[in-house]
């Protein structure tokens, strides 16, 4: 015997009909562990640990610093701004949103959504022209995916606002006074 078929997932729509008692479909299983659960501090650390450790493989923080092929300026751009999206992310987050009591919601800052936006695309080709010396297109592109993906994303669902506002600052700045 054939395994049975599978059943579709009741929408709004269907949710009345299941009230008046028709099985045309069931409800929604529970969404997944909450943020906070061991198990998805585990799952995200182990991202970031393995995304840094190809990182490290790559040899990428080594060639930033000391290869004469990346071009140090569309560096340097990216650095900048890299800095003007920290500086209206906190904006934002804390003086919209916590001290001003602003719902931070899309409604509420379009504009600085949109510019945010433009913000990362430009950070985005400013560090693939820099770092497409070295590594060629494809691997340059794996690399910053990579750290968006494998670290920024990562990090910014696991640590809390004001703990993401601290530590991009002190990375920040360290890593500026490291490239020179």
């Amino acid at each position: 015997q054939s395994a049975p078929l599978r059943r579709r997932l009741a929408t709004p729509a269907d949710s009345d009909a299941l009230a008046a008692g028709s099985r045309s479909g069931i409800h929604a299983p529970p969404a997944g562990l909450p943020p906070r659960h061991p198990l998805q501090i585990l799952k995200r650390t182990a991202i970031i640990g393995g995304t840094l450790y190809a990182l490290y493989d790559f040899q990428v923080f080594h060639n930033i610093l000391h290869n004469p092929k990346v071009s140090h300026t569309w560096f340097k751009c990216g650095l900048a701004v890299s800095i003007a999206i920290m500086a209206l992310k906190g904006y934002v987050e804390l003086y919209e949103g916590k001290k001003k009591k602003r719902k931070v919601e899309y409604a509420n800052f379009k504009s600085v959504t949109h510019w945010t936006i433009f913000l990362i695309m430009l950070s985005w080709i400013s560090f693939h022209m820099a770092l497409s010396p070295v590594y060629g297109m494809f691997k340059s592109w794996i690399i910053m995916i990579g750290f968006g993906y494998g670290v920024l994303i990562q990090a910014a669902l696991m640590i809390p606002v004001w703990g993401q506002n601290l530590i991009s600052v002190v990375l920040m700045t360290f890593f500026l006074q490291m490239y020179k």
